[in-house]
């Protein structure tokens, strides 16, 4: 059985979603924040049903509680265990808490681990567990990797999957591998320079890395830079607000002179658009625009046959480039338009895909299909 994460393109991934009764790690490099990401998880599970516990040791429970809220989360029947409340000398109200203050970091591990045992015991039905920060007992590195063997006994005991956040603090490469390859999967975050922006990506195995974003809705698979061109009045700005929750425009008497842009936020992913005059006296925003774009859509007028030459010139710059694009294959709902196969021919592409971007018919497939050619580059 797979527990769904919420996370679209993870669930694809993992072939539905996380084994049930598993034990999952999260490694996290500094820069990313790894426990946003493990909510969007928790509000899943909650919706599901499922009880969630949830271990804290870095943070109050309310505070947990609040960043879930922002982003729209369930929240309903999370079972906090505390082991930060005490610490700051304030009151808890979780049914688990730790009691005592400890200078002593091994009686500190000791009893979280006994308070997490507890809770799986305790709590009836099935469960979700979180352990929030489990870097701080990384000076015991050697018994964590007993304690996630328990656990995978425990989580069978009690219909509990597990999942563990440790951020990865420079601690020794034999250390990580050590403690990973006692977990049943193993998720890893982090954040890299590429096209002069700092980007967010996680990755299972050997599958390729996918770049995301934490926005005001959750974890979004995030391309920051989509370019979209083709021939004058193709239809580039009408693909650019048909897509978009939000577009601009520059343009004089209808046609576009400057360039489009428009953010789009759905069903899982984000990005970021911008269209560029068909015009050949504006080849020089294409040249800017193109030097850091993740991918293109090349978009055609399917009933004038006659500016496939201009559409051919664009894309050969983009395969100079060598930059992955789709051809979008436009206006297919008008009487005299060419069908897909005849375009992909006089192209000379291997694929394009039809549509109509007034009626927003497959406008978002042809955006989901360039974000997979991305992805197969394997560029993180």
């Amino acid at each position: 059985m797979k527990l769904e994460t919420g996370i679209p393109k993870m669930d694809e991934l993992l072939e539905g979603g996380i084994p049930s009764k598993s034990v999952v790690l999260i490694l996290s490099d500094p820069l990313v924040d790894a426990a946003t990401f493990v909510q969007q998880m928790v509000s899943t599970r909650l919706l599901e049903g499922d009880k969630c516990i949830y271990l804290v040791t870095n943070k109050l429970p309310e505070n947990v509680i609040e960043n879930m809220y922002r982003h729209g989360f369930a929240t309903k029947n999370i079972v906090f265990v505390d082991g930060f409340s005490y610490t700051v000398k304030k009151e808890s109200k979780a049914p688990y808490v730790l009691q005592r203050l400890i200078t002593d970091g091994r009686e500190t591990w000791e009893d979280m681990k006994a308070l997490w045992r507890k809770a799986l015991e305790n709590e009836a039905g099935i469960k979700f567990a979180v352990w929030d920060c489990l870097q701080t007992f990384m000076g015991f590195s050697s018994e964590i990797s007993e304690f996630i063997r328990e656990c995978k006994k425990l989580n069978e005991e009690t219909r509990t999957t597990s999942v563990f956040i440790l951020t990865d603090w420079g601690y020794k490469k034999e250390e990580l591998e050590a403690i990973k390859k006692e977990f049943d999967l193993v998720i890893e975050t982090a954040t890299i320079t590429k096209k002069l922006l700092y980007l967010n990506y996680y990755k299972i195995d050997d599958k390729p890395a996918i770049p995301f974003e934490i926005t005001l809705t959750g974890v979004k698979l995030y391309i920051p830079k989509i370019l979209i061109t083709g021939p004058y009045n193709a239809g580039k700005s009408t693909l650019v607000k048909q897509l978009s929750e939000t577009a601009v425009s520059i343009d004089r008497l209808g046609t576009t002179i400057a360039l489009d842009h428009g953010y789009v936020e759905k069903k899982g992913f984000a990005c970021n658009l911008f269209g560029t005059p068909g015009q050949e006296r504006f080849d020089w925003i294409m040249e800017v625009l193109s030097r850091d774009v993740w991918g293109v859509i090349l978009i055609v007028d399917s009933t004038q046959p006659e500016t496939f030459s201009r559409a051919l010139e664009m894309l050969e710059k983009v395969k100079k480039e060598n930059i992955p694009f789709v051809v979008f294959a436009n206006k297919q709902d008008l009487e005299d338009a060419l069908s897909p196969e005849e375009i992909k021919e006089r192209l000379g592409v291997p694929m394009v895909i039809g549509g109509s971007a007034l009626r927003g018919e497959n406008t978002e497939k042809v955006l989901l299909t360039l974000f997979e050619e991305i992805l197969k580059r394997r560029v993180f």
